[in-house]
């Protein structure tokens, strides 16, 4: 749309401009926030990092081998190495290791026995001794973890229940 002034120059309508304008803008905050967003996953899970050293299994040089780097990225880690630095270096974890040994958010029951043990018990932030799984030998991070509200209700009725199996509820015979 078009209109003329008195000069007879044509004033244009920059409307559509503008709209477009505020979209692009709004597309652009959208992304943004879609990918700066702190993702909170539902129910319990944890987010934990690791390193991951193979070894065959049936060789006891391989093992020893895959044993001795394992301990060495741990002493470097606990010497102020970047254990994310390590990871995308040296774990042989396809999946993660190019995401610094991130594993994501990751529901209870997923990891084998000892890495799941570790994971759920194990202190945020601390780097695990290695720990043995029937993929190799891992050493483990545990970034963050959730519980649901039911699993934080339960774990505190346990906490509640070893308290009071700790006191002394002995019933004192009457007229004593």
């Amino acid at each position: 749309m078009t209109a003329e002034t008195g000069s007879g120059e044509e004033v244009r309508d920059r409307t559509k401009l503008v709209w477009a304008g505020i979209g692009v803008a709004i597309l652009a905050m959208v992304v943004i926030l879609a990918i700066t967003a702190r993702q909170v996953p539902m129910g319990t899970q944890v987010r934990a990092r690791h390193i991951l050293i193979t070894y065959d299994r049936g060789d006891p040089t391989d093992r020893k081998r895959a044993l001795d780097l394992i301990t060495d990225l741990r002493k470097r880690i606990m010497n102020g190495e970047s254990f994310k630095k390590l990871a995308k270096e040296y774990s042989e974890d396809p999946l993660s290791a190019a995401r610094g040994g991130d594993l994501g958010f990751e529901p209870k029951g997923i990891f084998d026995d000892a890495f799941e043990q570790y994971v759920w018990n194990a202190p945020i932030g601390e780097v695990s001794d290695v720990v043995v799984s029937s993929h190799g030998f891992h050493l483990i991070r545990v970034e963050q973890r959730y519980l649901s509200e039911a699993e934080q209700y339960k774990i505190d009725l346990e906490q509640r229940a070893v308290e009071m199996s700790d006191k002394d509820f002995a019933v004192k015979p009457e007229g004593n």
